[in-house]
């Protein structure tokens, strides 16, 4: 089944996140999308791969590769 004809109406967008209901003009049924615009992503490089390897030999612990703020975790026991 292949949707030719539809009313699409934007019921909630949130940043880069939209629900959409859609309503099929041949058949009347009604049903909810979700559509996501993308945001490009660089590629990894291969001197990022060479950084992150010589970041994880030389650490020891996590705190050696994560600052301070990264490591509270307000919920953990």
């Amino acid at each position: 089944m292949t949707l030719q004809r539809a009313v699409v109406r934007e019921v909630r967008h949130y940043e880069q996140t939209r629900l959409l209901e859609v309503k099929c003009g041949g058949c009347d049924k009604q049903f909810l999308a979700i559509q996501v615009e993308a945001i490009p992503i660089d590629a990894l490089k291969m001197e990022d791969v060479a950084e992150a390897a010589e970041q994880l030999a030389w650490a020891r612990y996590l705190s050696d590769l994560f600052a301070p703020g990264d490591l509270d975790l307000p919920d953990a026991a």
